[in-house]
């Protein structure tokens, strides 16, 4: 790697942490509500409420990576005799959070194992592709778990399909032509290539662990968990898709959610080695592609029981 450059995976947490980025985490999480049905997803719908209401003492949620803390506010405001807490790096301020809501700021190593033992409900969105170690993550998750104790473990993915479902080939800007040693991008580099799929791939390959394999291998490889439901998710972009539950209502929050994202990631481009010349370039094939292509995103949602 170039020294000028920033090795991005060292980062605490990869974009912005303004109020941009926490409204678009917010819009992520109408799209994770849209797509499971709510908070979490009706196949776990009564063991949730089992969990956190049933028993003389007070039930505990953790959220890992809480970020704006949305989803455990909502729990929070759902399940009032429950005591809920978020967990982030970095942090945040909660102005509308309820009474039996915290917020603990600092390294997961060091403030999951506090818990150990005592969490009823974990549930960890996003987080598990940009720590270090994957794995050891996800082990950390089980640890806190008591024993019948419920993970809710999601995380997107990087690729992309179309609308007939299959896998668009993303435009590699490091693969195009190269003056003295440096990237240069052209606009016919691309040669029917998607620039969205390649601005997904780009970050995706500056952020995800190189020690990352999708959750439902992560949870397999820990031998106190028991899955109890994985699945794949498609979410289109700027149109309702085909066969999508809530495709209209997703496709129009996925349109504004892709564009806060590219807007959030330029700064980090520009460490990663990209001109901002290269950058404009790539955005405005980026918001073409968005504006006229039928895409789909990938994401994928886990529930295990310790």
């Amino acid at each position: 790697m170039d020294e000028n450059r920033v090795d991005i995976r060292q980062a605490p947490y990869k974009l912005p942490t303004d109020v941009k980025e926490m409204d678009r985490l917010g819009i992520q999480h109408t799209i994770w509500s849209l797509m499971i049905g709510g908070l979490f997803p009706i196949s776990v719908n009564d063991k949730v409420h089992h969990l956190l209401n049933v028993g003389a003492s007070q039930a505990t949620v953790l959220d890992v990576g809480c970020g704006s803390a949305i989803w455990a506010i909502g729990m929070a405001n759902m399940f009032t005799n429950a005591r809920v807490v978020g967990l982030d790096l970095n942090t945040q301020t909660f102005s509308d959070a309820p009474e039996n809501f915290s917020f603990i700021q600092g390294d997961l190593s060091y403030t999951l194992p506090e818990f150990t033992g005592q969490a009823d409900i974990v549930h960890c969105r996003c987080v598990a592709q940009h720590v270090k170690d994957p794995q050891a993550l996800v082990r950390m998750l089980a640890d806190v778990l008591r024993p019948g104790g419920l993970l809710l473990l999601a995380d997107g993915d990087w690729i992309v399909y179309d609308k007939h479902r299959k896998l668009v080939e993303p435009f590699k800007w490091w693969e195009s032509s190269t003056s003295m040693g440096k990237p240069m991008l052209h606009e016919g580099d691309a040669r029917g290539r998607s620039w969205y799929a390649g601005w997904l791939d780009f970050f995706g390959n500056l952020t995800r662990s190189k020690d990352y394999r999708q959750i439902e291998e992560l949870v397999k490889n820990v031998e106190t968990l028991n899955i109890l439901h994985s699945r794949r998710y498609l979410s289109p972009i700027n149109w309702p898709g085909e066969g999508i539950e809530n495709g209209e209502a997703l496709g129009k929050v996925l349109n504004v959610n892709q564009r806060y994202f590219f807007f959030g990631a330029k700064e980090i481009a520009l460490k990663a080695g990209l001109s901002q010349q290269m950058i404009e370039i790539w955005g405005r094939h980026y918001e073409e592609e968005v504006d006229s292509g039928h895409f789909y995103n990938v994401w994928h949602y886990l529930t295990a029981q310790k």
